[in-house]
């Protein structure tokens, strides 16, 4: 029979479980730290909800519409090597592309979504362990996956052609059915790209987005404004958390969400099994409770490793359900190569769809002598986003740190170069798990409320630099032999930095497993150690393949949370 649920968080994890959950009778509460900022929730179809947040560079540059303030809410972070040698932070503020916003970071995702690959839930049984990373295989395959992601697509509305992708990538992630629209138009530069791609033996492929290439879900087409990644959607054409998942949620009247809710406690019974409820403040710091017959955790990996960090008992004192020390660990982002094409004219790099095209050729496994002589047993690579460019105040922002302000800082933006004559693509980097990789409670810095801020240890593993210089060299090869180029570079970030790319790409710190003294939660989300509480975001994930995320968040959350009403119907906890 159904009950009450607390969610927390209100993302792509968040929005998925809430209208799972609702639409099987459930009443559910969902808390969010971020503001509301569409008009109409629960009340207007999702084609007809208010935007107060549009592709704007002044909103994400200036405003942080849909970020966390960097000073009443700040992560630390520092580098492993800081970390051994007794810094407590090197650095505090906001965190990359890390969202806070009801409808999570997908209000202004890029909408991409790639399924994961079948060898990337097998990867110790195929390529063995890696030293110095804690390499684990899913409990769950693609296999168990795939009916999630077929409906998951056909709810948000994702763009594609099944007849363009390469055979190797349909063997990987193989498909039941094809997209629910056409793709957009290839725009000029992709095409510039694609051609490169072509005269180096690689082959591109319009990428799967959820983003509306005719009309879709009573919300318009895409504009091609050009500005997906990072922004919110001014005309409601993608699909995201909020209008595909939250909205009709709230519409059933199952589901209340409230914003600003700033939870800081699960409390649980005195013999630690069962969650009672969920504590959280409001801005004024007073104190609210809300109590369910189960709590789902979906704040992100980050957030979700504070939450149950801060969750300590007598019966859990190193955390919440942290028996196996794993709780934390494991922290895992998506590192960034980056390669660029200079062309003699202008390629109109903004004018499209943000990165409408994918290359595969490089996700590996790749081994052998040029691998082994980098100090690793195999290179896992990643899909490459191709074709991109750089909006005018992030521009403006570049060239000041280069040169600073004045003469010469106008005349780089009379030249226009980086959002006229450069296209680039993007590789994100399997990032492989380490236990040193990891989240805490920062012992100092806190929030305004007073509550312990999350602080994130991180360096990258040998294997994503050895990623970045393998593979590196081979997308700038491509970019070289682009129609009309006449200069390219590579940018291999993991090794030129220490620290974490940040993005909006997270996963780990509550990996899912079949042994509790390895890993957080069982493949059902639910944690080891607790009755009643489960973990639904990428917190959950055992290892971060290549791929945008946020499809596999999706479809995960939706079958963690079957699991949950069917459960439920079978009378089990």
């Amino acid at each position: 029979m159904a009950g009450e649920a607390v969610v927390v968080g209100s993302g792509a994890a968040g929005s998925v479980v809430a209208w799972e959950l609702a639409r099987n009778g459930w009443s559910v509460t969902v808390l969010e730290r971020g503001r509301h900022l569409r008009e109409g929730l629960g009340e207007r179809p999702s084609g007809e909800l208010g935007t107060r947040y549009g592709s704007d560079e002044i909103k994400n540059v200036s405003r942080a519409m849909g970020f966390p303030d960097g000073l009443l809410e700040p992560y630390t972070t520092r580098t492993q090597a800081e970390a051994a040698g007794g810094t407590a932070r090197s650095a505090r503020g906001a965190l990359g592309q890390l969202g806070a916003a009801v409808g999570g970071t997908t209000l202004h995702y890029n909408a991409k979504t790639p399924r994961f690959w079948k060898q990337d839930f097998t990867q110790v049984s195929d390529l063995g362990p890696v030293e110095g990373a804690q390499v684990a295989d899913w409990p769950i395959g693609y296999d168990d996956l795939e009916p999630y992601y077929d409906e998951v697509e056909r709810r948000v509305g994702v763009q594609g052609d099944i007849d363009a992708m390469p055979s190797r990538t349909l063997e990987q992630s193989p498909r039941s059915a094809g997209f629910e629209m056409p793709p957009n138009p290839v725009p000029y530069v992709r095409s510039l790209l694609a051609e490169g791609a072509r005269r180096a033996s690689y082959s591109t492929y319009p990428q799967p987005a959820a983003v509306n290439s005719t009309g879709f879900g009573g919300r318009p087409a895409c504009n091609s404004c050009g500005l997906c990644s990072g922004y919110g959607c001014p005309i409601n054409a993608r699909g995201d958390a909020l209008v595909s998942w939250l909205n009709p949620a709230v519409g059933t009247g199952q589901v209340r969400v409230i914003d600003r809710a700033f939870v800081h406690r699960i409390d649980t019974t005195r013999k630690g099994h069962r969650a009672r409820r969920v504590g959280y403040m409001d801005m004024s710091g007073r104190e609210h409770a809300v109590s369910g017959d189960i709590v789902v955790v979906a704040g992100s990996p980050i957030n979700t490793a504070r939450l149950l960090l801060l969750s300590a008992t007598a019966a859990h004192p190193d955390g919440l359900g942290n028996g196996s020390g794993q709780l934390g660990r494991n922290m895992m982002f998506h590192n960034l190569t980056l390669a660029v094409a200079v062309f003699g004219q202008d390629v109109h790099p903004l004018r499209s769809q943000s990165n409408a095209l994918q290359l595969d050729d490089l996700v590996g496994p790749f081994t052998g002598p040029e691998v082994r002589a980098l100090g690793v047993p195999y290179v896992k690579g990643a899909m490459v986003q191709v074709g991109g460019g750089m909006p005018l105040l992030e521009s403006a922002e570049l060239y000041a740190g280069l040169v600073g302000y004045g003469r010469a800082h106008k005349e780089l933006m009379k030249a226009a170069l980086t959002y006229t004559r450069i296209g680039g693509s993007a590789l994100w980097h399997e990032d492989l798990p380490q236990a040193d990789n990891r989240v805490d409670l920062d012992p100092e810095v806190t929030d305004f409320l007073g509550v312990p801020s999350a602080r994130i240890t991180y360096s990258p593993h040998r294997h994503e630099k050895a990623a970045a210089m393998l593979l590196g060299p081979r997308m700038q090869a491509f970019h070289q032999l682009a129609p009309g180029a006449i200069a390219s570079a590579f940018v291999p970030y993991p090794v030129i930095r220490d620290g974490a790319t940040y993005s909006a790409h997270l996963g780990g710190t509550a990996r899912m497993g079949e042994d509790p003294a390895t890993s957080v939660c069982d493949a059902s989300g639910r944690m080891h150690e607790l009755d009643n509480v489960y973990v639904a975001d990428a917190s959950t994930f055992p290892t971060f393949p290549g791929f945008n995320p946020t499809l596999t968040i999706m479809a995960n959350a939706l079958r963690i949370a079957r699991g949950i009403a069917g459960g439920a119907r079978q009378g089990r906890s």
